[in-house]
């Protein structure tokens, strides 16, 4: 890739990666710059990205995936979109080399069938990583270009596959019957390794991802996994013993030890032994668990179920359950903070209930010598308007009286005139 036209890698900027490693290999998957690098002159082959997935979470769903030391050979801008005419149906023709969305990624792969009539068409394409067909819709497809000399390049038709491996295998799927399809499972496991890159380490990120409901453990791209170590395994005494303990008759369990193929012959059933009594002990755990329990505890439980899911275990239920017991742990907890609120709240209002009777009381104690005082001051009062009344009859009375006096005096004082 040339390193002339960085603008298109600045950060912030939606782009694609792909990567050498892995499940990932041959695969596109948009990210954002999250840290571009600064052309160097003198060794353009070696800039590093930072970037961060868009459609690609850890593990346990909680964040974006980010991915440090992404060579620059790796990243490419978006795309270009179908004109606006070809947006709502794109057709593509047999081999026809094509992008098909799966995992949440672009896999490149050659339209081998036209299947259905044209208005529900659905293309079968043989995918070059991993080599199988597959049925996809329209809307699940895309031309494939190649980014070159910052330009993009459309390939021409192609017959076939480069790899056989990947045309025999496609055969093989498409003679594979729908009973058959509905038996096996799919297990697929994706792996970034931390590298050193400028004095800085890789992050190590996984992303589990499965295509069916199919849960069997011991199977992986719909092919059955034969391991001969699990037939050695299965004749241990000891295994069998564990086997027949209560937890594997509640929950039976077909583990494939896959991973033990690398480590030492004379290590596999100690270390096979030990994720059997792992199992055991998370599910007579669970079965012990109290609404109080640590929270701690179920996250610890939980963190163990990855390791057995690679051996082969089938931990669905056992993290369903898991789940649900915390779903139920951070409603109780929800209810008892409420509860701790709502008792502090009480104690609260009881006190000032407290402080509101004793001047309550105090005023029923004022209100009663109030009254006294009132039923006093009311006699007081009817006494006195009765003198008054008594007082203003006197005074009516006495100015009869006087003006009585003063009539008569004045009679009395005139002498009658002689004729």
């Amino acid at each position: 890739m040339s390193t002339g036209n960085m603008d298109l890698f600045a950060k912030g900027t939606l782009v694609e990666v792909s990567s050498d490693e892995g499940w990932f290999t041959g695969g596109w998957f948009v990210a954002k710059v999250l840290d571009p690098p600064l052309p160097s002159p003198s060794t353009p082959g070696k800039m590093k990205f930072l970037v961060e997935y868009q459609n690609l979470r850890c593990h346990d769903g909680s964040k974006f995936v980010r991915r440090n030391c992404v060579d620059i050979k790796f990243v490419r801008p978006l795309p270009p979109p179908p004109p606006n005419d070809e947006q709502e149906q794109q057709r593509f023709e047999v081999n026809d080399v094509v992008d098909a969305y799966r995992n949440d990624g672009w896999w490149v792969g050659v339209v081998s069938k036209l299947l259905g009539e044209e208005e529900q068409r659905v293309y079968s394409v043989l995918l070059e990583n991993p080599s199988r067909t597959m049925n996809f819709k329209s809307s699940e497809l895309r031309f494939h270009l190649d980014w070159i000399g910052d330009k993009w390049i459309q390939p021409q038709k192609q017959n076939k596959m480069s790899s056989e491996v990947g045309e025999k295998r496609g055969k093989q799927m498409d003679a594979e019957t729908n009973s058959e399809k509905r038996k096996r499972g799919t297990h697929v496991k994706f792996l970034f390794k931390g590298k050193e890159c400028g004095g800085a380490k890789g992050i190590v990120d996984k992303i589990d991802a499965e295509d069916s409901s199919t849960t069997e453990a011991a199977t992986v791209d719909n092919v059955p996994y034969q391991n001969q170590n699990l037939l050695s395994l299965e004749s241990s005494p000891v295994l069998r013993f564990v086997q027949s303990l209560e937890e594997f008759q509640l929950m039976p369990q077909k583990p494939h030890f896959r991973p033990l193929d690398e480590c030492e012959v004379v290590f596999r059933e100690g270390l096979a032994l030990k994720h059997m009594m792992t199992f055991v002990n998370v599910v007579k755990e669970i079965s012990k668990l109290q609404v109080n329990a640590s929270g701690s505890i179920m996250d610890s439980l939980l963190k163990s179920l990855p390791e057995l899911e690679s051996h082969g275990f089938n931990v669905k239920d056992v993290r369903n359950r898991l789940l649900d017991l915390q779903t139920m742990k951070r409603s109780q907890e929800h209810l008892q903070t409420k509860l701790a609120k709502v008792k502090c709240e009480i104690k609260m209002r009881t006190h000032e209930g407290t402080e509101i009777n004793a001047e309550l009381i105090d005023a029923i104690e004022k209100i009663k010598v109030l009254e006294k005082k009132k039923a006093r001051l009311i006699s007081m009062n009817e006494e006195n308007n009765s003198e008054t009344a008594k007082l203003k009859s006197s005074d009516i009375s006495l100015n009869e009286h006087i003006q009585n006096v003063e009539h008569n005096f004045a009679i009395l004082a005139t002498f009658p005139r002689g004729d």
